[in-house]
């Protein structure tokens, strides 16, 4: 009787470079004043579990979390009286952008040995949340705004990825039921949106502000990232003839 096919199951950290809102920080810089110009790399999380189910290629099912943070506080001076949207204030922003993505895996495996490359994709849904509240310091001054929640909604958007790692088994007895090791891996997830961000912003000025900032901006919610990961294969044991 053949040996059943081994499960795996992996729990792993992961960093994510590159979340693409340019058009939206672009604005951001020009109307608020804000300093940042992007999202900050996040710390995520992710759980796998997946079986070889053809030969040397696992198929299985895989998640994901990361929360991107913009936080800052800063004195909105504008230059030229002329070309501002609004009185110098005091502004505290805080955005943030929750992801989750769920994906549907193949990875194929070349070699059977301890440490062995591998490729992989998946492709599924990714939920994400934007959070985006203003602090604003009181003024009297005409013009002047009012903080607030400015953008909370979550959005769904298709998500795809691929990845190149190499894996580091931790033992070498290849036919051990339970085996453990360590993976390194680069990917891209490619997780597009688009959301009406600056709607609430703009109409908390009193001066007119760019009708482009009523429209849909474009989010990359994904991008390049590194990953590190702890993986148990466990192989049950064949079952004996007659018991």
């Amino acid at each position: 009787m053949q040996g059943v096919k081994p499960v795996r199951t992996e729990f792993s950290a992961s960093w994510t470079l590159g979340i693409d809102a340019d058009a939206f920080f672009k604005d951001y810089q020009v109307v608020l004043g804000g300093k940042a110009s992007g999202f900050d790399a996040p710390t995520g999380f992710g759980i796998s579990l997946s079986s070889y189910q053809l030969g040397k290629a696992s198929i299985g099912v895989s998640a994901g979390y990361y929360r991107a943070i913009v936080r800052e506080n800063y004195d909105y001076k504008p230059l030229l009286a002329d070309t501002s949207f609004g009185p110098p204030q005091n502004i505290t922003q805080n955005i943030a952008l929750t992801c989750i993505p769920a994906l549907l895996t193949i990875d194929y495996y070349p070699f059977d040995r301890q440490f062995t490359g591998y490729v992989g994709a998946g492709i599924g849904l990714g939920a994400a949340t934007i959070e985006w509240t203003e602090q604003i310091a009181t003024s009297q001054i005409i013009g002047a705004r009012t903080g607030g929640e400015r953008y909370n909604d979550t959005h769904l958007a298709p998500a795809c990825m691929v990845r190149s790692g190499i894996s580091l088994g931790l033992d070498n007895e290849v036919l051990s039921n339970v085996r453990a090791a360590i993976i390194l891996e680069g990917s891209y997830l490619y997780m597009p949106l688009s959301a009406p961000l600056f709607a609430k912003t703009a109409d908390s000025f009193v001066a007119s502000t760019p009708s482009r900032l009523q429209q849909d901006y474009k989010i990359q919610a994904g991008g390049w990232q590194l990953r590190i990961g702890f993986v148990i294969f466990i192989r049950p044991p064949s079952k004996t003839q007659g018991k």
